[in-house]
């Protein structure tokens, strides 16, 4: 669970990674108004609730800073940065868990309730629905990572009010659910 830290990820990589996993592969109107993504990741109700937020710590040829993924344009948009910052806010978001703190990047999954609650008619299944989305999105990270020799984690044990806050989202609208992570295995496990 701990990572190189004297071996940038490179960007490329990063891309793959996002490609594989969180972009938008096409978008589909049922109506005007109305789209829906289609990505490699099922989604309850088909409706993917959960928004990428990237925290590249060591990315050869990317600031490290906090951004946001747009899944359909497969860009990303710069939230923050600063090395230091970045650094402090891997480890608060992790809860202090250092392991996984100091992988390459750190992927803040965060939920866009509203996409799912007016399916569900804010029933509690739609909550277990968001929970089983980051649960498809973070196994398919394990997989994407390990396919290209990166070691992986996704946790629950996270700090989602200073998430919250560094991404600016509103809390009764948006929260994040768990955050993974990838980047270059170690040398020697500690």
């Amino acid at each position: 669970r701990n990572f190189d830290q004297d071996r940038a990820l490179p960007l490329h990589v990063l891309a793959a990674m996002l490609q594989d996993v969180v972009m938008a592969q096409s978008v589909v109107e049922s109506e005007p108004g109305i789209r829906f993504l289609k990505k490699n990741v099922p989604s309850a109700g088909g409706l993917h609730p959960i928004e990428a937020y990237i925290v590249a710590r060591d990315v050869e040829g990317l600031p490290p800073a906090v951004y946001h993924y747009r899944a359909v344009a497969h860009e990303l948009t710069k939230v923050s940065n600063g090395t230091e910052e970045i650094v402090s806010l891997s480890h608060r978001l992790c809860a202090g868990q250092d392991w996984f703190a100091g992988a390459h990047v750190l992927v803040v999954l965060a939920c866009r309730f509203d996409r799912n609650f007016w399916k569900y008619r804010r029933h509690a299944k739609a909550y277990r629905a968001v929970i089983l989305d980051a649960g498809h999105i973070s196994q398919a990270f394990y997989a994407a990572a390990t396919r290209r020799g990166l070691g992986a984690f996704v946790t629950a044990a996270i700090n989602e009010v200073d998430a919250e806050k560094a991404l600016g989202l509103d809390p009764m609208q948006e929260g994040v659910i768990a955050v993974c992570g990838f980047g270059w295995r170690a040398p020697s496990m500690t």
